[in-house]
C-alpha cells in the first residue's frame, strides 16, 4: 500500500507527541517540589586579585586575577536532607608580574548556618596553568561542586543558604573591600 509522505511525517510526529504525554504524565507527582536552597556569591569574594610578593600593589605587581563568573546548580531532596550541585565558571587573566606554570586557585563552599563547625565551611582547589603575557585569558569550569544539607522532617532547603567564592588571604580580603569603597 502507498502512503503519501507527508501522512507518514504528521503520524511519526503525533507518535512521538503521545510518547512524550506518556512520559511526562509517568512523571508527574501530586507532591509539590520544594524550592532549593539559595545558593549566593558575596561581592567580595567574587574576586582575586594576586600581586607579586613584596609591598607593591599596583597594576605592574599583578601576577593573575581571578573571577567567579557564573554559576548553575540543580538539587535534590533526599530522605536526609538536599545535596545542591553546582557547575562554577572562572576567569583567569594574566598581569604583567606572572610567573607561567601550574597556579593553585582555592575557592570555597560555605553553609552559614553549619559555621563554625567543619560543615560550615569546605575549601576545594582547582589547579591552572599561567600563561606568561599580561592580559592572557583562561576560564575554568569546575563541575559537580555539591554541598549536603542534612534537614529535620519538614524542614524547607531553602531556610538555608549556600555560599560560593574565592578563597582569600587577609591581604586580599582588605583589597578586595578597598576596591569596592572607591566604586
Amino acid at each position: 500500500m502507498f502512503i503519501p509522505t507527508s501522512f507518514t511525517a504528521a503520524f511519526r510526529r503525533a507518535a512521538l507527541a503521545m510518547c512524550a504525554l506518556a512520559l511526562l504524565a509517568a512523571c508527574s507527582s501530586d507532591k509539590p517540589v520544594p524550592p532549593c536552597p539559595q545558593v549566593r556569591v558575596d561581592n567580595t569574594t567574587a574576586a582575586l586579585t594576586k600581586f607579586r610578593d613584596g609591598s607593591g600593589r599596583d597594576l605592574t605587581d599583578v601576577e593573575y586575577e581571578v573571577r567567579l563568573v557564573g554559576y548553575q546548580g540543580v538539587c535534590k531532596f533526599g530522605d536526609k536532607g538536599v545535596d545542591v550541585s553546582m557547575d562554577l565558571v572562572m576567569e583567569v587573566a594574566s598581569g604583567p608580574a606572572a610567573k607561567p606554570g601550574p597556579t593553585p586557585i582555592y575557592y570555597f563552599v560555605a553553609l552559614p548556618q553549619f559555621f563554625p563547625e567543619p560543615a560550615g565551611k569546605r575549601i576545594m582547589v582547582v589547579n591552572h596553568d599561567l600563561e606568561a603575557g599580561a592580559g592572557r585569558k583562561a576560564r575554568i569550569e569546575e563541575h559537580g561542586v555539591h554541598a549536603f544539607i542534612p534537614l529535620k522532617k519538614e524542614e524547607p532547603g531553602a531556610a538555608y543558604d549556600v555560599y560560593v567564592g574565592l578563597q582569600l588571604d587577609q591581604d586580599q580580603l582588605d583589597y578586595n573591600r578597598s576596591q569596592q569603597e572607591k566604586k
